[in-house]
């Protein structure tokens, strides 16, 4: 058996070990103590499990800067792997796109978790995602997402969709930037082609068996400084957009979506 072959089983069984944990920590922690209704229970429970999987995946994560200690927190968007980055080192509760429920093992987490689940195209689907953002935010627990509103292959940030962005500017929330970016050892393959997740043609379940083989992922996630939300929702996509890229030394010249 090759090294990277043994690597590969001995990280799936990790990640087994890591389901297992994740399902029977939520049955006692949340179900059976009757904390289902509790954001902020279900956002520490997230916390924990995100941890215990990028053990099994082999990501080393490390933090620049102090997360915010409530409101919104906004990210580029490169894998999967984005969230348990994110989750690992504060409670949160995300906005996603709806296909991740149904992703194995990580839909079901980010179900448990407490996530906003969001059709994009359809308009009144992001009108009733907005209407359940206030109760995160009174709760206390921090609200991220990702505006691209799809994940890229890491090499820039894509135009900030501004729809979501209403209820910031509306009820003046504090917002913190921030940028995550991925390394990979010498020999494992570029983040665009082997971390990343965003072609339409790219399976989940290869994907993440590919992910397996790797040596060590290092990610390493800047955090911006938290403001208050001002001006109309595109203004603000921009400006977001732009702080996101700065944390990131990347040069882009802003583009706008609805």
């Amino acid at each position: 058996m090759s090294k990277r072959h043994f690597r590969t089983s001995l990280k799936i069984l990790k990640v087994l070990t890591a389901i297992l944990l994740a399902g029977i920590t939520y049955l006692f922690a949340i179900k059976l103590a009757r904390r289902s209704h509790s954001l902020p229970a279900r956002a520490a429970w997230l916390k924990q499990q995100a941890r215990r999987f990028l053990w099994a995946l082999g990501v080393e994560p490390s933090y620049v800067g102090a997360p915010p200690p409530n409101g919104l927190l906004i990210s580029n968007h490169i894998s999967y792997v984005d969230i348990l980055v994110h989750a690992a080192h504060t409670p949160l509760v995300f906005i996603s796109k709806a296909e991740v429920a149904h992703w194995p093992v990580f839909g079901a987490l980010s179900r448990w978790a407490g996530t906003l689940f969001i059709r994009r195209e359809l308009r009144s689907d992001v009108l009733r995602v907005a209407a359940q953002m206030p109760p995160v935010i009174d709760a206390g627990v921090i609200l991220a997402f990702f505006p691209e509103g799809t994940s890229s292959d890491g090499s820039g940030v894509l135009p900030f969709r501004a729809s979501l962005l209403a209820p910031l500017v509306d009820n003046g929330w504090h917002v913190t930037p921030a940028f995550l970016q991925y390394d990979l050892e010498p020999g494992d393959g570029e983040v665009a082609e082997e971390v990343a997740y965003y072609r339409p043609e790219t399976e989940f379940g290869p994907h993440l068996l590919n992910l397996l083989g790797k040596q060590r992922i290092r990610a390493r996630l800047t955090y911006g400084i938290q403001e208050p939300c001002c001006g109309d929702r595109k203004m603000l996509a921009t400006q977001l957009r732009g702080k996101v890229c700065a944390l990131g030394g990347i040069v882009e010249e802003p583009t706008l979506l609805n």
